[in-house]
């Protein structure tokens, strides 16, 4: 049981509210995480704010959602892996990339080098080699997308991370995984 409480929609006030009347007009609800995230509006508004810069440069929603996946796979936050699965089925991603994604897969190759990236970065805390820079611009991902995918990895870290603070229950359908071995 967690000792963080969250701010469900009936209570909030002002900014969070705001923050609130937003997020359920993009996503039809507002997510038990977000709800942790109630309390400090400033912040919700940030990670809103960053989440909303990613998706408006090179990369896609979908890009986004199997970044996610991966970084959340290795930071094993079940809580983002039913988020991602739910949000990855609604762009139409297969559910077996989806899995697959999980596992820092795809059979895409682009998008597997994107996530070697992601898992290099989320394992060595940012620091990657020039080998896997090399392999993105082989696809002609350019500095500006590296720099955005590494922004995935740093917001959903940090998502995950709050998931493991404050343990919100899941609201999302629960998803039977292997976790990435790492």
């Amino acid at each position: 049981m967690s000792s963080f409480k969250q701010i469900e929609i009936e209570e909030a006030q002002g900014k969070t509210k705001d923050l609130y009347d937003t997020i359920t007009a993009g996503f039809g609800g507002v997510p038990n995480l977000f709800k942790m995230l109630g309390q400090t509006p400033d912040i919700l508004e940030a990670v809103l704010a960053l989440n909303s810069g990613i998706t408006s440069g090179e990369l896609t929603a979908k890009d986004v959602e199997q970044i996610a996946l991966t970084v959340s796979s290795i930071n094993a936050c079940d809580y983002c892996i039913a988020t991602h699965v739910e949000i990855g089925s609604q762009f139409k991603i297969p559910k077996v990339e989806l899995l697959d994604n999980i596992q820092g897969m795809s059979n895409d190759s682009k998008m597997r080098a994107i996530l070697n990236f992601a898992k290099e970065a989320t394992l060595h805390r940012g620091k990657v080699s020039q080998e896997s820079i090399n392999t993105l611009h082989s696809f002609n991902i350019g500095n500006k997308t590296i720099i955005e995918i590494l922004t995935v990895v740093g917001l959903y870290t940090f998502l995950n991370y709050l998931n493991h603070l404050t343990q919100p229950v899941i609201d999302f359908p629960k998803v039977e995984y292997a976790p990435l071995q790492v």
